[in-house]
């Protein structure tokens, strides 16, 4: 079924319109459009089962969120990228260099549209669902995708983070770059398997994540990146059967698995010493083996979220877990 786009209001005409058709599809494919082969546009990708169409490579991108700023940097374009939003853990890791000089913003929900449009993107790359939607952009003619990792019902598997890069490296015409650095992650993630290869029986483990006021902990589930982070460490995610990325611990199910490891993520301007002494104050997980024994490892979220840094994250959760007594 095809989804006509509203024509672009006349304040956001130095807006590329390169939105012209919305299909719905599977998630996360490249489509073959009628393409001239030396260019390879025009070209349709899906997103979250959402067809975009591109008549050519777009050159100034907003990102929402903070995945979708180092997947694209990882694809080689990180020179597209005119504006970041919304990054609640901002934390590009090896990116970070990619990404200098470049805007960050934080407008308040009710203005991210309004932000977004003033600085004339072509592109927005999002987080499903937040603060600016496809259908907010589509009246002024700019087209939005979703990392994939974010779709609603994705599993945040290193697979997606390498199709995610592989994919911008079509679309912004960096190909060749965004293999080669697609090429070296999955190196990097092979030799952290092989080395945990030899593991002679997985160790119960939970991630959590504490609020900033340290009121509410949430765990991680089966449809998250940290989730197959811990499977190839040779831990075992107490929560493993919640299908789920993230949810408020239970904390019954949480003193009954009893792990032997937990991860703490950080997030925000959180310290790990801080985060450290507020999940130790609370009464009903003392008793906790990985409390009691001091096997905690504490990391930045953003080294676990659905983008190539969670290489990095991969790589630094294998040498925090070596050095565990």
């Amino acid at each position: 079924m095809l989804t006509s786009v509203i024509p672009a209001r006349r304040y956001a005409a130095p807006v590329l319109a390169l939105l012209t058709t919305a299909v719905v599809t599977g998630c996360g494919t490249t489509t073959p459009a009628t393409t001239p082969p030396e260019t390879g546009f025009p070209l349709t990708i899906s997103s979250c089962g959402r067809d975009v169409t591109f008549d050519s490579p777009p050159q100034r991108v907003v990102t929402v969120g903070s995945i979708a700023a180092p997947l694209i940097a990882a694809a080689g374009a990180g020179d597209r990228i005119v504006t970041r939003t919304f990054e609640a853990a901002s934390f590009p890791g090896q990116y970070g260099a990619a990404l200098e000089g470049v805007e960050i913003t934080a407008p308040t929900v009710e203005l991210a549209r309004e932000e977004i449009i003033n600085r004339s993107p072509d592109l927005v790359v999002s987080v499903e669902g937040l603060s600016v939607t496809h259908e907010d952009l589509a009246q002024v003619n700019i087209p939005l995708i979703v990392t994939r990792g974010y779709c609603k019902d994705a599993a945040g598997t290193f697979a997606d983070t390498f199709a995610d890069i592989e994919l911008y490296g079509k679309l912004f015409g960096t190909e060749s770059v965004a293999e080669a650095e697609v090429a070296t992650l999955r190196q990097r993630v092979r030799a952290v398997t092989e080395r945990r290869g030899d593991a002679t029986a997985a160790r119960p483990a939970a991630t959590l994540i504490l609020s900033r006021d340290g009121a509410q902990l949430k765990a991680y589930g089966a449809k998250s990146t940290v989730h197959e982070q811990m499977r190839i460490l040779g831990l075992d995610n107490i929560y493993a059967e919640i299908d789920k990325r993230n949810f408020e611990a239970n904390t019954e199910t949480l003193i009954a698995a009893d792990p032997e490891v937990i991860i703490l993520l950080t997030q925000g301007d959180q310290t790990p010493e801080e985060v450290r002494t507020t999940l130790r104050a609370r009464p009903e997980l003392a008793g906790l083996r990985a409390i009691r024994d001091n096997r905690i490892i504490v990391v930045p979220f953003g080294y676990t979220g659905p983008g190539p840094v969670a290489v990095e994250g991969l790589e630094v959760l294998d040498r925090e877990l070596t050095g565990l007594k």
